[in-house]
């Protein structure tokens, strides 16, 4: 029998993931000190001394020494010319004795004052949308792998061809992201299925985040869900994702329309992307809906937003998904009619 996993037992598991990733960098920067003390033992002489300046401030107080704090004074200040010469004499960087927190903040605890510190909350909003991973796609669905050939070229009255129009598409998802820090549009995907919006959304993704950008892909619907089950949680709750998601530069919204629709689903999506319109955050939609199909499906709230807001980028022509199986078939047909012995 299979045990389901609760948001909850998820969430702690992440959490002790997280705990156990600083755990080892700090044991790592803890064996790093230590090698550096065993290669100069005079290191740890320092410590012992300091220690021992301690010992002896305690007790002098015990003892209502008047002279208690003066004389811990002098003892650090003599200890630590004597420890500063010494580093200057090994070429010895002070820095390298101190331990390197991963965050400053939180000294690696992952909390600040008993609530989850911003870099816990950052990683576990990753660790949400993880299911996305982009590096592989991006390796195979990117700028330098788009192929306009694909789309046909021949013209259906005065509407320019599927090839023309991914033409000016194509410039301007490329503009987009080679102006992406002085533009200030969103833009909605639209068109039927295998035209290449979660290619492009891809491309988009791929070329930002290799520039240090914070891009977050997700599916409407895996949002939703993850919406819903982040309101039983109790580390953190609603507001991690949310944070995550006003946090990022840009937010991929993948397959709206697809998703199963309740009025939780169309509240939460309109609070999202009402919440980054408002703070001027880009965000990208695609979707296998038009404009009109929008409006009337979704509610006027969320579907003015999303029409007044985005700039439309419509997509046209054949299932390039079918394109490119038919082509493959052909070419493994020409393949073994040149190789008898693959026919075989």
């Amino acid at each position: 029998m299979t045990t389901k996993t609760t948001p909850n037992r998820r969430i702690d598991s992440l959490i002790q993931d997280f705990l156990n990733h600083r755990a080892r960098h700090l044991f790592e920067e803890h064996q790093r000190i230590a090698g550096l003390e065993a290669r100069y033992p005079a290191l740890a002489d320092f410590k012992r001394a300091q220690s021992a300046a301690g010992t002896r401030l305690v007790r002098e107080r015990l003892e209502q020494n008047p002279e208690a704090d003066a004389h811990y004074a002098e003892a650090l200040a003599a200890i630590a010319e004597e420890r500063d010469a010494f580093l200057a004499a090994n070429a010895i960087d002070p820095r390298d004795l101190a331990v390197h927190y991963l965050c400053e903040r939180c000294r690696d605890t992952g909390y600040v004052g008993g609530k989850p510190c911003a870099c816990l909350r950052k990683a576990l909003t990753a660790a949400a949308f993880s299911r996305y991973d982009l590096t592989p796609r991006a390796l195979s669905e990117n700028f330098d792998t788009f192929r306009l050939d694909f789309y046909p070229d021949a013209r259906v009255g005065d509407r320019p061809s599927p090839r023309e129009n991914m033409a000016v598409v194509y410039q301007i998802i490329k503009n987009y992201c080679t102006r992406f820090d002085v533009i200030h549009q969103s833009l909605l995907f639209t068109g039927a299925p295998g035209l290449g919006k979660t290619f492009l959304s891809n491309c988009v993704a791929g070329a930002l985040i290799a520039k240090g950008y914070r891009v977050i892909y997700t599916t409407a619907q895996h949002l939703i869900d993850l919406v819903r089950e982040n309101l039983k949680s109790e580390q953190g709750g609603i507001s991690r994702i949310y944070d995550g998601l006003f946090d990022c530069d840009l937010l991929i919204i993948d397959d709206l329309g697809a998703e199963y629709r309740t009025a939780f689903s169309d509240d939460q999506l309109f609070e999202i992307i009402n919440g980054r319109m408002l703070a001027g955050q880009k965000m990208i939609i695609s979707s296998n809906l038009g404009v009109k199909a929008i409006q009337q499906q979704y509610s006027k709230r969320l579907a003015s937003r999303i029409s007044g807001y985005f700039q439309i980028v419509p997509f046209w022509g054949d299932d390039i998904r079918l394109i490119k199986k038919r082509q493959s078939v052909q070419n493994n047909a020409a393949t073994a009619d040149c190789n008898p012995k693959l026919s075989n």
